[in-house]
């Protein structure tokens, strides 16, 4: 439960305060330049959103989800308790009950300070990562059409059946180009992250032994070694690489789809 509050809340949280920044940031440059940038049609990519520079694609993404992952911390911190053996949580109210008794209203805050650097880089890093692969599959996609000859005919290229067929095969590209660029967006994202989650998570499971983030930091290198902040990389990655995939595969369809209906 805690899982699925997070995640739903998060996201729903998340894509709409980041459409909400994007929108704004497309809007104000297409305000002070003669093309607007807010038009994905202009840019030939699979993208069903605004286009815009790598510094604001890596603001917008850090900002919305720092502001997301703030509202959604109590939440966070439960659900982190609930999958250690430290504690044996048996229910929301009983968690939220435990926390404040022993930490205060502090305690739901505990490793945000971690948690926010590493949600802030990750986000806009990924973004920014994400927006690029997709220019660069995109354009290899688009080569590679181009080197296939077109047939007329029955059944080629040119018949009415492929031609009634292009659109959605054009929405199945840009849907596997998109699916692809969140799974090398989330990738590399967590890789160069994952220190923060390592010391994050630490926090929020013995805040009273941990203390800070430099403490924490100090303590995992001094007690364990350089390795200790790469704690559960390869289960965070595969985890990352697809729900984050799919989150902005349905994300930038349902956009695409909304969009087609009010040109309607």
């Amino acid at each position: 439960m805690p899982s699925a509050l997070r995640t739903g809340g998060g996201s729903a949280l998340y894509f709409g305060g980041l459409n909400l920044l994007r929108r704004n940031a497309a809007a104000a440059v297409a305000a002070t330049t003669s093309t607007s940038t807010s038009s994905p049609s202009s840019n030939r990519t699979s993208s069903s959103l605004p286009q815009l520079s790598k510094t604001t694609n890596l603001l917008t993404g850090a900002l919305a989800r720092t502001a997301a992952g703030f509202i959604l911390m109590p939440i966070t911190v439960i659900k982190v308790r609930y999958e250690s053996s430290f504690y044996n949580y048996t229910s929301l109210l009983g968690a939220s009950t435990d926390i404040l008794r022993r930490e205060g209203p502090r305690g739901f805050f505990a490793g945000f300070g971690a948690t926010a650097v590493r949600d802030a880089p990750y986000a806009g890093l990924y973004v920014l990562f994400y927006e690029e692969s997709k220019i660069w599959l995109s354009s290899a996609a688009e080569k590679a059409s181009s080197a296939v000859p077109l047939t007329t005919g029955s059944g080629g290229a040119g018949s009415p059946s492929s031609i009634a067929a292009a659109p959605k095969s054009k929405s199945a590209s840009a849907a596997g180009i998109n699916f692809t660029s969140g799974v090398l967006a989330a990738g590399a994202a967590t890789l160069i992250t994952n220190p923060f989650d390592a010391i994050k998570t630490r926090l929020q499971l013995q805040p009273a032994r941990y203390g800070n983030m430099v403490r924490a930091a100090k303590m995992m290198l001094r007690q364990e070694g350089l390795r200790s902040m790469f704690d559960g990389l390869a289960l965070r990655m595969g985890r990352k690489a697809v729900s984050s995939a799919l989150a902005w595969t349905v994300y930038e369809e349902l956009i695409r789809r909304a969009e087609l209906e009010l040109a309607v």
